[in-house]
């Protein structure tokens, strides 16, 4: 299991910051009446559900996502409908975008305090089981639906904390003197000399390299990685802020798992291009555009 220590009150403070270009996520929430008056209705339950707020509000509400449907990337905004008292509650707010249909076999599902929100742990290549954790941005229209055990067509995506291509200089990793001699040895390489008699260096390309490391505990669905830039660099134009949108992967066996990233142009010192190295820390998160539905036995 990935997280042992999950934080149940954790809020989205970070995940917006992905997304605010001054860093100032209280200059970004204070345009969110704006974002609230130009979004549709994504999804709402069927009735309500129970949750986990303060004690000023009732244990059900009904459910209400909004969001801006023409847009791949977006802001997410989780509303509470008070039918008794005739109130709503913006519950919370964060930024989703259009991802990767990925099958993920449901391991753990960690809810947050308030019941409404949860992320996900499962694994993914089937046989060939990598883990992973993702935050749910529709799980409240699916609550009680997954099964653990069960696998689900999800759409993954990811946005970027901290992004930027791979300098040359760390694009290589180098064995030096005895440790080439050592490598050479146990892979069975002819030993390889230079006209000193030293022993030449074993070098090995960082390019094409994918590494996905969650973080585990608290917050199982951040994590760092490292990827090529799978096809084109897209730029895309969303909530005042401009992003390249870079498919990467997350795990590399018979097949590649590829997901979109999102991230502010402002993190990048070079303009990323097809195939060039990326790493840095992301946000991983995805839905299920139907739990009743997908379910892959």
């Amino acid at each position: 299991m990935i997280s042992q220590e999950f934080d149940v009150n954790q809020g989205h403070g970070g995940h917006n910051e992905c997304v605010c270009e001054s860093g100032d996520v209280r200059e970004f929430f204070r345009g969110l009446p704006k974002r609230v008056s130009n979004a549709e209705l994504i999804g709402a339950t069927n009735s309500p559900v129970v949750c986990n707020f303060d004690e000023t509000m009732p244990r059900e509400m009904r459910m209400m996502l909004w969001g801006d449907k023409t847009n791949s990337v977006r802001l997410e905004i989780l509303v509470g409908v008070d039918e008794v008292g005739q109130r709503n509650m913006l519950v919370s707010a964060y930024p989703e975008a259009d991802g990767a249909e990925v099958n993920v076999k449901i391991t753990a599902i960690h809810e947050l305090a308030n019941g409404v929100e949860a992320t996900l742990e499962g694994e993914v290549l089937g046989d060939a089981a990598r883990e992973i954790a993702f935050f749910d941005t529709r799980y409240v229209l699916n609550k009680g639906l997954y099964e653990i055990g069960k696998t689900y067509a999800f759409r993954l995506s990811a946005f970027a904390y901290k992004a930027d291509v791979l300098p040359e200089k760390d694009r290589e990793i180098r064995l030096e003197g005895e440790k080439a001699v050592e490598f050479r040895k146990q892979t069975g390489k002819e030993q390889e000399f230079d006209e000193d008699g030293n022993p030449k260096p074993e070098v090995f390309g960082m390019e094409s390299m994918v590494a996905y490391i969650p973080h585990y505990g608290p917050y199982p669905d951040d994590a760092e990685f490292q990827s090529p830039a799978f096809g084109d660099v897209e730029s895309v134009s969303a909530l005042d802020t401009d992003f390249y949108k870079i498919t990467i992967g997350i795990a590399r066996e018979e097949e590649d798992v590829l997901i979109p990233l999102v991230a502010r142009k402002s993190l990048f010192t070079v303009e990323p291009k097809p195939n060039d190295p990326v790493r840095g820390i992301l946000w991983l998160q995805g839905y299920c555009p139907d739990a009743g539905g997908s379910v892959r036995k």
